[in-house]
């Protein structure tokens, strides 16, 4: 696929809280110059057809910093519309709130839907989440394959920006097979530390600035956790995995970090074998 990203699909629905999508995507749209599509999906057949006003003027202030931006106006479901042009897209930024016809709690419904139904990876912001420039790149392993094809996308960015890396396992502390209470007990045998180690070794050997870390805990929490006691300018994971990120589609580890998360989350379903949108092969 393609080693750059030529076409970002911005979703906004005219709420305050869209609008943390175009800041978010700023790191990526000055380093890499794409076009930049500004959709408003129009649900109510008897609105006017025509974007809110703040969307019209987010994408005007785009053009005049110079970026290749346009307004792509549409009538229908909007999970449908976004699902339907981010297929021409190297990359769907959203954000996890909106209102009017993309209600939701925190993590709307419009969002999950469109998350179980792209294929490109997806810059995900919350409400109140303030932009800065990626400096840091924190990213949610597993020890599964699945779980490295978020790599495909973490690789190539951090080439082009120039951004450090840590990677995170988070794995439960062993325990009798009896369970804790009423929570049946998982013993964790393996070390993630080797897994990790060469997963670093390979993103070092392409010259990025690589570190590792396993936390002990829940997944969700222990990568809120670490996102927040780092620093971390990014969270980097998928929606399905081995254990620390266990359900396809939307995974309840991803639902928790999009809920919370400090920074902007890239987020990858997992769908199988193949190449890695952003130009980095499956290892």
């Amino acid at each position: 696929m393609k080693a750059t990203i030529e076409r970002i699909l911005v979703a906004a629905d005219g709420s305050q809280e869209s609008e943390n999508a175009f800041g978010a995507v700023m790191p990526l749209v000055r380093a890499y110059r794409p076009e930049v599509a500004v959709l408003h999906v129009l649900e109510d057949p008897d609105a006017s057809f025509s974007p809110p006003a703040n969307v019209a003027k987010a994408c005007r202030a785009l053009r005049k910093s110079g970026v290749n931006a346009h307004l792509e106006i549409r009538e229908g479901r909007a999970a449908e519309e976004i699902a339907r042009l981010a297929a021409k897209a190297d990359l769907l930024v959203m954000s996890t709130h909106g209102r009017g016809g993309w209600e939701g709690v925190v993590l709307g419904s419009v969002t999950q839907e469109v998350i179980r139904r792209v294929e490109v990876p997806i810059l995900v912001t919350r409400p109140g989440m303030a932009a800065a420039e990626w400096t840091r790149m924190l990213v949610a392993l597993d020890g599964s394959p699945r779980g490295e094809r978020i790599l495909d996308d973490v690789i190539p960015l951090a080439e082009r920006l120039h951004i450090k890396v840590e990677l995170l396992q988070a794995a439960m502390p062993p325990i009798t097979p009896g369970g804790l209470g009423e929570i049946p007990g998982v013993r964790i045998e393996e070390n993630p530390l080797p897994y990790l180690d060469a997963v670093r070794a390979r993103l070092a050997s392409r010259g990025i600035d690589v570190s590792t870390r396993v936390a002990e805990g829940r997944a969700g929490t222990q990568i809120l956790a670490e996102a927040a006691r780092g620093g971390a300018s990014l969270i980097c994971m998928t929606t399905h995995g081995r254990t620390g990120l266990p359900r396809i589609l939307m995974g309840s580890i991803a639902d928790e970090v999009l809920r919370h998360a400090p920074c902007p989350v890239l987020l990858r379903r997992s769908v199988g074998s193949g190449s890695g949108v952003l130009g980095c092969p499956p290892g």
